[in-house]
């Protein structure tokens, strides 16, 4: 019994070997040059699971905006290919929009196999304004995008008008200037936002705040305020851009309450009628921002 145990055992061993060295053999073990062409063929066919089959990660927008590409590449072909144990470098080439490109993927081993590095596989994007593609909005301070051509329009669409064409290619960086021009919303919502910001500056405090605009000259007149009150008789007026803002008209009574100069108590009204800010405008996805100086 105990020597039929041992040949039972030694057989499972050899049959967990045989199958191992199955598994081994029927895991895909291409070339460089094959998961390079694998990875144009996917790109191509505008195929995101395939494209991750190479074994590059897709963040969720990226795979988004590629569904919407309004043109892909195709007769992707491999140029030439050099390659050591753990790296490969391969030029390929392609079509797309009606032009013939060239470009260097590198590869690396990982697992048994040739992996394409995200850094050559994708192109890099960075927007004047964040961009939309289709129903994905993308940020303005860069995004990861698979080969293709994309029609890219000024987000968010509520505030912005404009649009790109944007060619990406493996491997390259580019800076694509949205040609954005403002909506009307954009202004009644950023004048809105500067009311809110100004209401808060002019709350009672012994201090003048900044970013507020705020110019009173009382130090001619106390040698210490306590209290500084206001009336707003007219909020700044909003002039946009799609990048920085400026208002002016405001008129503004501050009422101070302190020590005079000759140490009584004190009490003065100051009237500007050119209160004015300026500041930086920026775009989230869904909102303007104005950032006053």
């Amino acid at each position: 019994m105990k020597r039929r145990a041992a040949w039972i055992t030694a057989g499972s061993i050899a049959a967990m070997l045989v199958a191992a060295a199955l598994i081994w053999f029927l895991i895909p073990r291409g070339s460089a040059e094959d998961q390079a062409l694998a990875y144009l063929r996917a790109v191509a066919d505008g195929d995101v699971a395939a494209v991750e089959a190479t074994g590059l990660d897709v963040p969720a927008a990226t795979a988004s905006a590629f569904a919407d590409a309004s043109d892909r590449l195709s007769k992707g072909a491999i140029e030439s290919a050099t390659a050591d144990d753990q790296t490969a470098v391969v030029t390929v080439s392609f079509e797309l929009a009606g032009t013939r490109h060239e470009s260097t993927l590198k590869l690396s081993q990982r697992e048994g196999r040739w992996v394409p590095d995200a850094a050559t596989a994708f192109g890099s994007v960075h927007f004047t304004v964040p961009a939309g593609i289709a129903g994905t909005v993308l940020p303005a301070d860069g995004v990861l995008l698979l080969p293709a051509v994309y029609d890219v329009s000024a987000a968010p669409a509520e505030f912005l008008d404009g649009s790109a064409t944007v060619e990406v290619r493996p491997g390259i960086t580019q800076e694509i200037d949205v040609d954005a021009t403002l909506r009307p919303e954009a202004t009644d919502t950023a004048q809105a936002q500067l009311d809110e910001h100004l209401a808060a500056c002019t709350e009672p405090a012994a201090e003048v705040p900044p970013s507020c605009g705020l110019a009173i000259p009382w130090a001619a007149d106390f040698s210490a305020v306590s209290e500084i009150r206001y009336r707003v008789e007219q909020t700044p007026v909003v002039t946009l851009t799609p990048s920085a803002f400026q208002a002016d008209g405001g008129v503004l009574v501050a009422t101070v309450a302190g020590t005079a100069l000759d140490g009584s108590a004190k009490t003065l009204t100051y009237r500007s009628t050119n209160w004015s800010v300026r500041g930086d405008v920026t775009f989230t996805d869904d909102d303007i921002v104005l950032s006053v100086w």
